[in-house]
């Protein structure tokens, strides 16, 4: 398929170790992740963008690598660090505004600064189309208290994001030191991508919808990456288990159930997650208006992504739902994408996706095997 949009793609700023923030070397021995993950972080214009251009992704969402300003306790360091690169990477995409967009870092130390620096990002900057929070935000002296925005005190920032409309991307960071210690020591293997990056963000995620601030700002927006980082396949038992009558004083609408926010509030990426039979399998829980495409670069390849949507869950879905899913639906969630790129929705023609391939001859359609008289697919 030509023309995707991916949502959930990582970079870096030159200088984030010494402002708080990510140093590759912490996840991965060097070489184990795409080669130089370093380098790659940094890299928007050249080796990104030419591996775009040969697996027919046609625009990235940039974001800050988790954990961003999430993981600095400190609060004056972690506002320092989400000016900085809000700063650049609005700089960086306006290089090139026709392939790149920028979800905004903010501190959520204190909800009224993250709002403030919020509306910066969205009316003085350019080139931002959402925003990414890194799960919970890190406080305390030692690094172990964590602030979840479902608190009524965070009403204030969903407000601003529901009146600027938005989207919320909640993506996955480490735990705190305590947590480390008490939970994974000893089974570190499980902290990360495996486990403990969905276990966190879906606990989040559900905390937020159950306490009703979906309820509170209907015109809000919130997507997770990872294949909806496993809600999306417990959604019956979830919703079966949060019974009225033995939890009365949940927040949430009564009337409502987890699954019927998404699609319209909540919303799902695949990015990291390219299983054919979990994609399906979300499809038929949420709905194929809940799911848009994501890579999950650097630390996933592009190729290989590319190659298992276009190659595999093209083979599975039908040319429209593919579509949505590689671009459509994007451009519902994140309105920017037309409004401040220019991107349009397409048909799955426009996207090379079935049809008559004239460009390779065809002269009729359904010629799986194109000699009339020998075979030359193998068997």
């Amino acid at each position: 398929m030509l023309h995707k949009i991916a949502l959930e793609e990582a970079w870096n700023i030159p200088n984030a170790v010494s402002l708080g923030g990510f140093s590759p070397g912490t996840l991965a021995p060097a070489g184990v992740i795409g080669g130089d993950l370093g380098a790659n972080l940094l890299d928007i214009h050249t080796t990104r963008l030419h591996q775009m251009d040969e697996n027919g992704v046609s625009f990235m969402a940039l974001s800050l690598v988790s954990g961003g300003p999430q993981s600095i306790a400190d609060k004056d360091a972690a506002e320092k660090l989400a000016r900085i690169a809000n700063d650049a990477l609005s700089e960086e995409v306006m290089k090139n505004p026709t392939r790149f967009a920028g979800l905004a870092s903010l501190s959520m130390h204190d909800a009224a600064q993250a709002s403030s620096e919020l509306k910066r990002c969205w009316n003085e900057l350019q080139g931002f189309i959402g925003v990414i929070l890194n799960d919970f935000q890190s406080t305390g002296p030692d690094g172990n208290t964590m602030l979840y925005y479902d608190a009524p005190s965070y009403d204030i920032f969903w407000a601003t994001a529901e009146e600027l409309n938005c989207p919320v991307y909640i993506h996955p960071r480490s735990a705190t030191p305590e947590i480390t210690e008490k939970m994974w020591k000893g089974r570190e293997h499980l902290a990360f991508s495996a486990l403990g990056y969905a276990n966190r963000v879906n606990m989040h995620l559900l905390g937020i919808i159950t306490a009703g601030v979906l309820d509170r700002f209907p015109k809000l927006k919130l997507v997770v990456g990872h294949m909806g980082e496993h809600i999306p396949y417990d959604l019956y038992r979830i919703d079966h288990k949060l019974n009225r009558a033995r939890f009365p004083d949940m927040r949430m609408r009564k009337d409502r159930l987890v699954s019927d926010y998404f699609g319209t509030q909540v919303f799902i990426t695949t990015s990291g997650h390219f299983s054919t039979p979990a994609l399906l399998c979300a499809i038929a829980e949420i709905g194929v208006e809940a799911v848009m495409f994501s890579i999950d670069y650097p630390f996933e390849s592009i190729p290989n992504a590319c190659v298992w949507f276009d190659d595999h869950v093209g083979q599975t879905l039908n040319a429209r739902d593919l579509v949505r899913i590689g671009r459509g639906n994007a451009l519902r969630v994140y309105p920017r994408l037309g409004e401040r790129h220019g991107l349009v929705e397409m048909t799955p023609g426009e996207c090379a996706v079935g049809g008559l391939k004239v460009d390779e001859g065809e002269v009729e359609f359904g010629l799986y095997n194109k000699d009339w008289s020998r075979r030359l697919v193998r068997q």
